[in-house]
């Protein structure tokens, strides 16, 4: 079984958010994290049996058991947006056009 640490999956983190900052640096929408929650839930189950039996000179042997491992990561990031085309404030996104996308 391969484990991760805590400081490591923060590390993992801490290099994607350096990427999407890179990767990101001359959009015209900017993102800022402003709160990360990391929830790391480990569950373990392990379980065996055995029986045998012998029977007119016939042995027969069962032996079972079993071993699961269950991981969940899950990250919520909560971002703001700046629009860098009008000094970083938040963008306006409207429409006056009322109506669905599916009609035309």
């Amino acid at each position: 079984m391969s484990s991760v640490g805590l400081a490591a999956a923060i590390e993992e983190l801490r290099q994607e958010l350096y990427q999407a900052q890179a990767l990101g640096s001359d959009q015209q929408f900017a993102f800022g994290v402003e709160e990360a929650e990391l929830e790391i839930l480990l569950e373990l189950r392990d379980s065996g049996k055995g029986d045998g039996k012998l029977s007119f000179g016939v042995a027969t042997v069962g032996v079972g058991g079993g071993h699961s491992t269950v991981r969940t990561h899950k990250l919520t990031l909560r971002l703001s947006v700046r629009d860098r085309a009008v000094g970083g404030s938040s963008p306006d996104i409207s429409d006056d056009e009322t109506g669905s996308w599916d009609e035309e």
